[in-house]
């Protein structure tokens, strides 16, 4: 089935980068699609997404990100700056800002709930810098409790 609705082009914040390039096999070993998470969505793109049958997320659990999308691909989700160099999106962190221009497609679950987000373009234009650890540090403060 082919869409003949208008991608729209909307501005928000993104989360969890890593996952651009890589599964995110914390809640399921078998996930085998790259994801990208756009929050703090306004109430005109919520509305503009919604017009393409998107279900708009918003989790009392993560009220950081507001409104916000998944869009789930099986190749990797290349940003790039807004001179189009690609950026490694590894490199900035949960709220670098962004515009993504987005479009929808239906499958087999629309019905209950919605089409599903796909990114066409992404571009960063305010990177956060990751502040991230090795997890190192983590490691020895467990092995010092007692």
């Amino acid at each position: 089935m082919q869409d003949t609705q208008k991608p729209v082009k909307v501005q928000g914040k993104l989360y969890w980068n890593q996952y651009m390039t890589e599964f995110n096999t914390h809640f399921n070993s078998d996930n085998n699609k790259y994801e990208c998470t756009l929050g703090n969505l306004s109430d005109a793109a919520v509305e503009a997404l919604q017009g393409l049958g998107v279900n708009v997320k918003n989790n009392p659990k993560k009220p950081e990100q507001g409104n916000y999308i998944v869009a789930k691909s099986k190749y990797t989700f290349d940003p790039v700056d807004e001179d189009g160099n690609k950026l490694d999106a590894k490199e900035f962190g949960n709220g670098t800002e962004a515009q993504a221009v987005v479009s929808s497609y239906r499958h087999k679950l629309s019905a209950k709930f919605g089409a599903a987000p796909s990114i066409k373009k992404l571009i960063v234009t305010k990177v956060v810098k990751y502040e991230g650890g090795t997890g190192q540090q983590d490691a020895e403060a467990e092995d010092e409790v007692l």
